[in-house]
This record gives structure tokens, sequence and C-alpha cells, in this order.
């Protein structure tokens, strides 16, 4: 295990290296650093685990309906118009923006 800590830093900092240069080229500041592990891992890096976790829900319940083509078919065959991304899986480039 400590061989793989190691290793898992040794990635986290040359991910990080590119996600600087690919931010100092584009002129964006999109990509975040991966902080490095500790107590406020999580707040440093800025993500919800609520919105993964619901995410994770309505991709594995979309999948359950047979996907989002089948899904929308379905969705379709419904008259009370309620439905209207009957997968309810939310944009990812909101997603991914938070």
């Amino acid at each position: 295990i400590p061989t793989a800590k190691v290793g898992w830093e040794e990635g986290r900092f040359a991910l990080n290296d590119f996600f600087v240069a690919l931010n100092d080229e584009t002129g964006l500041k999109e990509l975040k650093t991966i902080p490095s592990a500790g107590p406020a891992q999580f707040k440093e890096y800025g993500r919800s685990s609520l919105k993964y976790n619901d995410l994770m829900k309505k991709t594995k319940l979309c999948q359950n309906r047979g996907g989002p083509t089948l899904s929308n078919a379905w969705g379709k065959l419904m008259t009370t118009g309620y439905l209207q991304d009957s997968c309810g899986i939310p944009d990812l480039e909101i997603y991914f923006n938070q």
C-alpha cells in the first residue's frame, strides 16, 4: 500500500502539472488541480459528492430502463407530458462546471 500511495502522489503531481500547463496555454482556468490527501481534500477540490452520487444513481436507473434511446422511446409513449428527459441525467456540461 505505501508503494501505491507514492505512485498516486507522483501521478497527482504530473497530472496537476499537465492541468496547469493546459490552463496556461488555453487561457482558461477550468481544470482544477487535485489537492493532496488530508482532512480538507474534498473541500479544496470543490466537487460535490452529493451531485456525483445523484449522477451515478440516475445513470444506473437509465441503464436499467434500457439506456437513453430506449428510455426516451418509452418516455414519448407517455401521455402525461411530465417526463421531459426519461433518463433524468443532467447535462454533463453543467455537471462538470460546478
